[in-house]
């Protein structure tokens, strides 16, 4: 009977690897190219798919490993070819429930930040239900974020700007 020994690091991904088949997580054809992924789903858990990739080529390998063996709960996007961990979140540490406090009215550069005839800005993160309208423009602040209108959510990467082509009433909002 012949043995065989993985490396630590060979054997690191493939426990992740195993991980991942047993949550389902799979290869996806999702694009990372412009940083605004639609998707007409929404659940009372977050899927984090677009976060993920929207974080791609953003994070060290450092930054990565650190939050992949944190102990915490975590999502990571795998590239099982490459053997290599893309992107993680600490959904643990980025993600609290109803922590989004409002800023003014008014924005800073690092708040979520959505116009219509005054600026709307929030801090902290999580997620809130309301009804802004006639907004025309909204920005992420220094941290990811999420914005539905037209029954879409859609999730950018922090530092990002959106100017609308026509005012939208966006029903909810959250920063991770």
């Amino acid at each position: 009977m012949k043995r065989t020994f993985l490396s630590p690091g060979r054997m690191l991904m493939t426990t992740l690897a195993a991980i991942a088949l047993v949550l389902g997580l799979g290869a996806t054809s999702a694009s990372a190219d412009d940083g605004l992924s639609p998707s007409n789903k929404s659940t009372l858990v977050p899927d984090y798919t677009e976060m993920l990739w929207s974080l791609v080529g953003s994070q060290s390998e450092e930054e990565i490993d650190r939050i992949a063996n944190s102990g915490h709960d975590v999502q990571l996007l795998l590239d099982p070819k490459a053997g290599k961990i893309l992107a993680a979140i600490d959904t643990e540490s980025t993600f609290t429930p109803s922590a989004l406090t409002r800023l003014g009215p008014g924005c800073s550069t690092d708040s979520l930040c959505m116009l219509n005839s005054v600026p709307n800005g929030y801090i902290g993160t999580g997620e809130l239900y309301g009804t802004w309208s006639s907004v025309y423009k909204y920005a992420t602040g220094d941290r990811a974020g999420t914005f539905r209108y037209n029954g879409l959510d859609w999730t950018h990467p922090a530092r990002t700007t959106v100017n609308l082509p026509d005012r939208e009433t966006i029903t909810y909002i959250a920063r991770y």
